[in-house]
Order: structure tokens, then sequence, then C-alpha cells
């Protein structure tokens, strides 16, 4: 069982992982041969669909593992995820097509640059939401243990990579990348929370 679990949250590490480097080394090579901005678009949305993959990957596989029952807040919480994770990629490639288009400025450019990150706290609120909604106590505090692990992954990952950062031993990593580093640790997250209440 705990073997099972530690590959699931192992495959869950790789996969992001991939998205993530993968992304920004397309990306950078893409800036290099000054490819058309359309390229950039298709790169997003494919990051963005391996994230979302990534993250219900890791709540898949912590319920999965735990055998835990799906209570109506767990269905609720599943729809509400979904919908703020399509909104984040259709806003987020519209923003994209918008900026390469218009070349946009002033409150304009700052509107379009803030959009992609809405549904990203409504990612964050239907967290809370699920949190609030959760009868079952054993479920509410096996998510709320992972989300602390995943925070604190999260924090000290970004710790280390700046202090690298501020030496230029590593390159900059927009601010953005802190949600997908804490979606990445939540897959790890679920196992230690799992483990604790075996």
């Amino acid at each position: 069982m705990l073997r099972g679990l530690l590959a699931t949250g192992g495959i869950v590490l790789v996969g992001a992982g991939a998205a993530v480097g993968g992304f920004f080394f397309v990306s950078h090579y893409l800036r290099l041969i000054h490819a058309p901005r359309w390229t950039f678009g298709v790169t997003t949305l494919v990051y963005a669909l391996i994230v979302t993959a990534v993250a219900f990957t890791a709540a898949w596989a912590g319920r999965r593992q735990m055998r835990m029952r799906q209570t109506a807040a767990m269905l609720r919480y599943s729809r509400r995820f979904a919908a703020v994770m399509a909104l984040y990629v259709a806003v987020l490639l519209g923003v994209l097509f918008a900026w390469a288009s218009a070349r946009p400025t002033g409150v304009w450019a700052a509107s379009l640059a803030v959009a992609p990150a809405i549904p990203l706290i409504g990612a964050i609120v239907v967290m809370g939401l699920y949190l609030r909604e959760e009868s079952d106590e054993l479920q509410r505090l096996v998510f709320a243990e992972a989300a602390l692990w995943a925070t604190g992954g999260m924090l000290a990952i970004a710790n280390v990579w700046g202090f690298l950062e501020m030496f230029r031993i590593v390159p900059y990593v927009p601010a953005w990348a802190a949600f997908v580093v804490w979606a990445v640790c939540l897959g790890p997250g679920f196992v230690i929370a799992w483990r604790r209440y075996q």
C-alpha cells in the first residue's frame, strides 16, 4: 500500500517537474529563435493543461489511497476546482493573444497582466470553501494537513531558490510559479498526511 502511494506521489512529482521544466526550456528556446507569438500561446496551453492534470492527479491519488468516500462537499469542490482551472486556461490564452495583437499600455496592460491571477485566487477560495463545507472530520483534517505540507514545501523551495537566484547560480523564476510549486507539493502532502491516519 505504502509503496503504491509513494509511486503515485513520484509520478505526480515527475510529471509536474517535466511540465514546469519543459515550459521554461521551450519558452527560452522560442525566444532565442524569435518564434511567432502564437507558439507561446500553444506552449502555455500545454503547460496549463499539464499543471491542471497534476493538481487533479494529486487530489485523486490522495482520495484513492485513503479510500475516502465521495462526500457532497468533495463533489462540489471537484466541480468548482475544474471550473476555475478551465477559466484559468481560457483567461491565460486570451491575455496572451490580446497582448500579442494589441500591445496594450497603461491601465489596460495592468488589467490584462492581473487577469490570469484571478482564477488562481478563485482556486484558493474553492479550497477554503471545501474545508468549511466538509462535514467529515477525517477528510477535512487530511486535506488541511496536506495543504500545510504543500505550503511548507513551497516556502522551503522558494527560500532555497531565492538564495541561489540572488547569487546568480540559477535563473530568475517569476513569482506566479509559487502556485505551481504549491500544487506540485500537494501530492506528497497527501502522502504524508495519509500515513498519519492509517
